[in-house]
C-alpha cells in the first residue's frame, strides 16, 4: 500500500489558480511534514522563472537551487516533502526527469544538513502531475535512496484547517562559538568546507544536550503535551541544555589561518502535527533547527562577505549575522516560515524574498521581528 498525504485545502486552491496561467510547463515544490503513520503537504509554492531556462520539461538545476533556498526558510517539522508540475504531457513522459530532479533535490539540501539521519527517516518524494486541461491529478512516490526502486502510487487527500491545531514548540539558545578559518590562500570551497567542519563539532554538542519542556524532563516515549485538550493549538516553551563537560570536549588546539567568533542568542521554533507527538521527535526536530538556522546565517554571512571587496583582513572585524524574522503561511495557521534579514536589509526585501521563495502576500506587519537581537559575527586572522 501506497504512503497516504492529507493536503491542506489551501493548496488545492492555489494549484487550481495555477492551472488557470497560460505558463506551461509550471514546477514547484510542495512543503509539509513527514511521519511514519501519514504524510501532511501544508503549502505549495512554484518555482520562479529562470532567465536561464531552456525547453527542458523540468530546470533541474534551477528547482534544486529554489528548494535549498526554501530550506532555509523552514522552521523545525516542515520540509520540501515533493515537487509538483503542472502540464498536459503524459505522465509517463515527465517521470524520468522528475526522478532526476527529486535525487538532485535531495542531495542538494541533505549537502546542509550537519547532523546523521536516523533509520527511521522517510526517503520517499511525493511527485503531483496536473494536467490543466483535464484538471487530473496524478500522485506518485519515489524512493531517493533506492534508485531502482519502483514508482509508488499514494492517496491525495484535501482536508480543511490541517495545520490549525499543531502544535508549536519554541527555545531562545545562547551561543558563544569559535569555528576555524583556513588561511587566506585557500580558496572558496576551502573556507566553506572548515567552517562546516567547525559547525559539525558543535552540532555534536547540541546532539548530546538534552531537553525541557515546559521546565520539565519528559520521558522520550512520553506524549509532550499528555494531559491537554486534543485538537487545541498548544505552545509549548523549551529550553536546550548544554552539558558543561561536553562544551569542554570541542576546546580543540589546531593549526588553523584564522578564526570566527560567533556569539550571540537565536531563537529555533518547530511544528509538529496534532495527535500524540512525542517528547523524543520534539527534541530531535528542535536540536535540527537551532544547528539549521546557525549553520544557514554563517554560510548567509561568508556568501555575502566573499561578494563583497576586501572581504578577507589581517585585522579583527565585527559583523552581524542576519538574524530571523518569521512570517506566518497563513494568517490563520500557527505554522510559520522564516526570512533572515542583514542589518542593511529592510522590511520591503524581506516581503520581496517570501514572495520570490514562497509565493505569498505578506506586509509589514505579518512580519514577527521581536523574537532576535543580531547575533554578532567577529572574524579574527592570525599570522600564515
Amino acid at each position: 500500500m501506497g504512503r497516504g498525504f492529507i493536503v491542506e485545502d489551501a493548496v488545492e486552491g492555489y494549484l487550481s489558480n495555477l492551472c488557470e496561467q497560460p505558463t506551461s510547463p509550471t514546477t514547484g515544490l510542495l512543503i509539509g511534514q513527514n511521519s511514519a503513520q501519514r504524510d501532511f503537504v501544508v503549502m505549495a509554492t512554484r518555482t520562479p522563472q529562470s532567465q536561464e531556462s531552456g525547453k527542458d520539461l523540468v530546470d533541474k538545476e534551477w528547482m534544486c537551487e529554489h528548494a535549498r533556498q526554501v530550506s532555509r526558510m523552514l522552521p523545525g517539522g516542515l520540509s520540501v516533502v515533493g515537487v509538483f508540475i503542472i502540464t498536459d504531457s503524459n505522465v509517463s513522459d515527465i517521470l524520468n526527469p522528475l526522478q532526476q530532479t527529486v535525487c538532485g533535490l535531495d542531495k542538494t539540501i541533505s549537502s546542509e544538513h550537519l547532523w546523521v539521519p536516523t533509520d527511521d527517516e522517510v526517503v520517499e518524494y511525493v511527485i503531483l502531475h496536473i494536467n490543466p486541461r483535464t484538471k487530473t491529478t496524478t500522485c506518485r512516490t519515489f524512493n531517493v535512496r533506492d534508485l531502482k526502486s519502483p514508482w509508488k502510487s499514494a492517496d491525495w487527500k484535501y482536508q480543511s484547517s490541517v495545520c490549525s491545531a499543531w502544535t508549536t514548540v519554541s527555545c531562545c539558545l545562547n551561543v558563544d562559538i569559535m569555528l576555524p578559518l583556513p588561511d587566506r590562500r585557500a580558496g572558496v570551497e576551502s573556507m566553506e568546507a572548515c567552517l562546516k567542519e567547525g559547525l559539525q563539532v558543535w552540532a555534536r554538542q547540541i546532539q548530546e544536550g538534552f531537553c525541557l519542556f515546559n521546565g520539565k524532563r519528559i520521558p522520550e516515549d512520553v506524549e509532550l503535551t499528555s494531559g491537554q485538550k486534543r485538537n487545541v493549538r498548544q505552545t509549548v516553551n523549551a529550553q536546550l541544555i548544554i552539558p558543561l563537560e561536553n562544551q569542554r570536549l570541542s576546546n580543540l588546539v589546531q593549526q588553523c589561518g584564522g578564526s570566527v567568533s560567533v556569539r550571540g542568542a537565536v531563537h529555533s521554533r518547530v511544528f509538529l502535527q496534532g495527535g500524540k507527538p512525542k517528547s523524543k521527535l520534539a527534541e530531535k526536530l528542535l536540536k535540527r533547527d537551532v544547528v539549521s538556522t546557525m549553520a544557514t546565517r554563517v554560510f548567509m554571512m561568508v556568501e555575502d562577505l566573499l561578494t563583497s571587496e576586501g572581504a578577507r583582513t589581517d585585522k579583527q572585524e565585527d559583523f552581524n549575522l542576519p538574524h530571523r524574522i518569521f512570517c506566518p503561511m497563513n494568517t490563520t495557521w500557527p505554522v510559520c516560515a522564516c526570512v533572515y534579514q542583514f542589518t542593511d536589509e529592510g522590511p520591503a526585501d524581506l516581503i520581496e524574498r517570501l514572495k520570490e521563495m514562497l509565493d505569498i502576500d505578506v506586509t509589514v506587519n505579518d512580519l514577527d521581528t521581536t523574537q532576535e537581537i543580531p547575533a554578532e559575527i567577529g572574524g579574527k586572522s592570525v599570522p600564515t
